[in-house]
């Protein structure tokens, strides 16, 4: 009986410390003039007891990789002379979480140096088909949905016992192994599928710890006025940091050799890249929350 106690508790210790892990390959296109330029990035979907955990496989590593070097250098040297463009990788920032078993749904995001925790208000109402086809090594049966101001099809495997899937998606009798948009910008594939042990939050998220809570109305508000004046952020901080004695604000840009810039010239820049960039990044995959 001893024995059996003992095999019992030991299997209960290594559940509770493993995490089941999906990665897929999520194909996007980001400026819809130009659908000949299609990126790729590798996604995490980590499913644990009490939820589920999706963000970039590049980000994480990356991520990972910096903060080893913070704790190395610590308050000596200057940390931010590592980040090298060879040294970043990944472009997906963002990551979303799902607590069971109501399957509350969060996109923690940022804007400039602002973070926030944005409480998804809507869930995907499925429609199930017959259709079946097979996807890697799973059978698998058609569903579709109209959500975050797209229309989707998804083919989800009974064979995977978890009613979850990439992002914000969810609620069907298997888990999701493919999903794609109508117009097929966005798509994501279920490539590999592996235990692993526990992943701290600390590592996932980067250590950030204020958090704003808002909800998709609140945030596509701070959104549009982000929109009109990216810099509006940043001359907060400014105007909220401490001063020295001459009445400088302490709230300093450097570059990466931590030499101090002009903060009204790098503000002007930063707007001009801003503009030019959302001309191209106009097909983002949560589409109604990013309406400006």
């Amino acid at each position: 009986m001893k024995t059996y106690a003992c095999l019992f508790l030991l299997f209960s210790v290594l559940y509770s410390s493993q995490i089941q892990r999906f990665t897929y390959e999520y194909q996007y296109i980001t400026d819809s003039t130009n659908r000949a330029d299609v990126k790729k990035e590798l996604m995490l979907l980590d499913i644990e007891e009490k939820g589920s955990k999706y963000y970039s496989y590049d980000v994480f590593v990356t991520d990972s990789i910096l903060n080893s070097e913070f704790v190395k250098q610590g308050d000596k040297g200057n940390p931010i002379a590592f980040i090298k463009p060879g040294n970043y990788k990944g472009a997906i920032r963002s990551k979303v979480t799902k607590e069971y078993p109501d399957y509350k749904t969060y996109l923690h995001t940022n804007l400039s140096f602002d973070f926030y925790k944005v409480e998804e208000d809507q869930k995907p109402i499925w429609k199930i088909h017959p259709e079946k086809i097979k996807i890697g090594n799973y059978s698998s049966q058609k569903a579709t949905t109209k959500y975050l101001g797209r229309e989707w099809t998804a083919w989800f495997s009974t064979d995977l016992p978890f009613q979850d899937g990439p992002y914000k998606f969810y609620g069907l009798p298997g888990l999701i192994v493919k999903l794609e948009d109508k117009k097929q910008s966005h798509i994501m594939t279920l490539i590999a599928n592996r235990t692993v042990k526990e992943v701290s939050d600390e590592m996932v998220f980067n250590k950030i710890k204020n958090e704003i809570s808002v909800n998709n109305i609140q945030f596509n508000k701070l959104w549009k006025e982000y929109v009109n004046d990216p810099n509006k952020i940043t001359r907060q901080k400014i105007a909220s940091s401490e001063h020295d004695a001459q009445g400088n604000s302490t709230f300093n840009f450097v570059d990466a050799s931590g030499h101090k810039l002009d903060a009204n010239e790098e503000m002007r820049k930063n707007k001009e890249r801003f503009k030019e960039a959302l001309k191209k990044n106009n097909n983002r995959l949560d589409f109604d929350l990013y309406k400006y």
